[in-house]
């Protein structure tokens, strides 16, 4: 509703409706008026006011009407304007007429008058609020059978088992996927259609179709061309009826109503099962609990060990190995047997035969391959003296050392083998050094054998242990290819360092006085053979004789405890030669260092009546006192004058057992 401002100069003003409801005269809400009053309920007229004089010189603005204030007290529900003087004349009852004003009964404008505060309509009040809520009303009636309709629930774009694409409404596919606890048409078991029905009718229906359980359950186990018995009886049989219903309920079946991804999978292939069914089986399966141990019962007997084979000792007259032949290994996959037992059982099938896999392994060291790559490998020789206790010592030696195995890492001691000498072991007493000098001891000249054994193992490029050179070089041997012994205090000890057993051989030949030693094993590749060398850095040359005094020997007797020996330093290789006699290879063993010994003489000094000569150390001579002069001189007898012999010189090859 506007106010209207563009009225012209003579335009009458209109009446102003005071929006003020009477509440304390109830004829202003009864049917009879005011007279000259227009006919509007609720409303009064109030008299007119020209307010153009208020804004003469002014130009009238349109103001705007406030719809904020219908039903409220109308205070300013109509702005005063300035308007240009009107004519005389009398103002028209009614702003309808639209009569306009004389100029010359224009009037100066009264008083401003205050104005009654009007009041609000209850009825009118109530009609408005009737209309919002009729129409609220309307509107959720509207709203909600839109819902009712399912206007707003969620759709779901499925194929149906027609091939057809359609959308539907996600509550109902959720509904027609779980309502009625029964199985989807497609779900076969045992070849049984469930479809339809509930989860006990299918259980009814499914035990009531099972074949009996198997009386007996005879299943054998194969391996190679033999077949084994396999009991069993002490399984029991279960069906697993309710673990493939179980199954068959729950395939396609959504749990989630929000889950639309889900939801559409699951109904795309519910509807798939009426043009392709899900087939299941049920099957008597035998209890797992204690089939594997039948299994392995019946077949861990067949294991064979896979064994190579052997050197266990040595054919002397021969001189070829005994050998234990090699034992193929044999095995069984048993807990593949187990579970090709259980497969069965679980298809249902209880008489079969089982074939079990096995695995025949061939050892790489077999009697043939040792019988042509066993053999001599090195050895060393030497010649003995004409000593016949000496020889003895040696020969027991040799038969105590000869045929002797070591296994690959075993350690080869040459006084854990040949053991303590004594005479009730078959040793005697021989030349031996002790203290720098030469002595008669038990065992005595076995040192050439252990120096024949420590040459013949160097050559067979054993690894030596221990090792240690006698106090002046032998005879039997170059300089620093020597190897001492004494019980209980110096050994010789090597470790076969090979892959394979060795035998150690050893031999004393009385004819000809020969002492060897030889290595038997897996040979050198390719021919190849050792040579044990030495070479002496260097000299130094021995002193003068050295005589010591012995007042138990007869004056001027001579000994000789020691010949003299040059101080050496000496290196030992192990040389390797190739099939050609060809220099491959040359490796230090050790270093020798032998001490200067000058020759040691042992010289008499007691006297014919008694008492004792004076011995000069430095030229061996023996000094007789001269006798004291008596009364009466009595010719004397001469005595003839007794030549000193040279001692007999003991045998060039001084060795014994130790050099203590």
């Amino acid at each position: 509703m506007k106010s209207s401002s563009n009225r012209g100069a003579g335009n009458n003003r209109p009446q102003v409706r005071s929006a003020n409801l009477n509440r304390s005269n109830p004829a202003a809400q009864g049917p009879s008026r005011t007279p000259g009053t227009p006919e509007m309920y609720g409303f009064t007229e109030e008299p007119y006011r020209d307010m153009s004089q208020q804004y003469q010189g002014a130009t009238p603005v349109e103001e705007p009407f406030d719809y904020s204030l219908m039903g409220k007290p109308n205070n300013a529900a109509v702005m005063n304007k300035k308007r240009k003087p009107s004519g005389t004349g009398s103002r028209s009852s009614s702003s309808r007429s639209g009569s306009k004003k004389p100029a010359s009964s224009a009037k100066k404008a009264s008083p401003k008058k205050s104005k009654p505060k009007k009041k609000s309509n209850p009825a009118q009040t109530k009609k408005v609020l009737a209309i919002t809520v009729s129409l609220v009303a309307i509107a959720a009636v509207v709203v909600g059978a839109l819902y009712a309709f399912g206007v707003f629930k969620p759709r779901i774009e499925v194929v149906m088992a027609d091939g057809t694409v359609q959308k539907i409404k996600a509550e109902d596919a959720f509904a027609e996927l779980t309502e009625g606890d029964k199985y989807y048409d497609g779900t076969l078991v045992n070849d049984m259609n469930i479809g339809g029905m509930t989860r006990g009718e299918a259980r009814n229906a499914v035990s009531a179709a099972l074949d009996a359980a198997p009386l007996n359950v005879n299943i054998d186990l194969q391996v190679e061309e033999t077949v084994y018995d396999l009991d069993l009886s002490s399984l029991t049989l279960t069906v697993n009826t309710d673990a493939i219903l179980a199954e068959a309920y729950a395939l396609n079946r959504p749990t989630d109503p929000e889950d639309l991804d889900r939801l559409t999978e699951c109904y795309n292939a519910y509807q798939q099962m009426k043009n392709r069914p899900v087939m299941y089986k049920t099957a008597y399966t035998c209890s797992t609990d204690g089939l594997n141990e039948l299994v392995h019962g019946v077949l861990d007997p067949l294991f064979v060990e896979q064994k190579d084979a052997s050197i266990t000792g040595f054919d002397k007259e021969s001189s070829t190995f005994i050998v234990e032949p090699e034992v193929n290994g044999f095995s069984v996959d048993c807990d593949k047997a187990a579970e090709d037992v259980k497969a069965l059982l679980d298809e249902r099938i209880y008489e079969g035969l089982v074939e079990v896999d096995s695995t025949v392994s061939i050892p790489e060291l077999t009697v043939q391959y040792i019988n042509e790559n066993f053999g001599k490998i090195s050895s060393c020789s030497s010649t003995a003296s004409n000593d016949s206790n000496r020889n003895t010592n040696l020969n027991q030696a040799c038969l105590n050392i000869d045929g002797t195995v070591l296994n690959p890492g075993e350690e080869f001691s040459f006084n854990g083998v040949v053991g303590q000498r004594t005479e009730a072991r078959g040793f005697a007493s021989a030349t031996v050094i002790a203290g720098g000098q030469t002595e008669n001891g038990i065992g005595g000249g076995i040192c050439q054998v252990s120096t024949m054994v420590y040459g013949a193992a160097v050559k067979a490029n054993m690894e030596i242990v221990t090792r240690r050179a006698h106090a002046w070089p032998s005879s039997y041997c170059d300089p620093g290819l020597d190897a001492t012994v004494d019980w209980g205090n110096i050994d010789l000890v090597f470790r076969n360092s090979s892959e394979y057993q060795v035998v150690i051989r050893a031999e004393f030949n009385s004819s000809t006085r020969t002492v060897s030693a030889a290595v038997y094993g897996h040979k050198l590749p390719e021919g190849q053979h050792i040579e044990f060398v030495s070479v002496v850095n260097s000299t130094t040359p021995h002193g003068a004789t050295e005589y010591v005094p012995n007042p138990n020997r007869t004056a001027g007797d001579r000994e000789t405890l020691r010949n003299a020996h040059d101080g050496m330093n000496v290196t030992s290789f192990r040389v390797w030669y190739n099939a050609d006699g060809q220099e491959i290879n040359r490796e230090e063993v050790a270093t020798t260092n032998y001490k200067m010994w000058v020759k040691k003489v042992e010289v008499g000094t007691l006297l014919p009546g008694g008492g004792h000569a004076t011995l000069d150390t430095t030229t061996g001579e023996v000094i007789t006192p001269t006798p004291a002069p008596t009364a009466t001189p009595v010719p004397a007898t001469p005595t003839p004058t007794e030549t000193p012999t040279e001692p007999q010189q003991p045998d060039p090859q001084p060795e014994g057992g130790g050099d203590a």
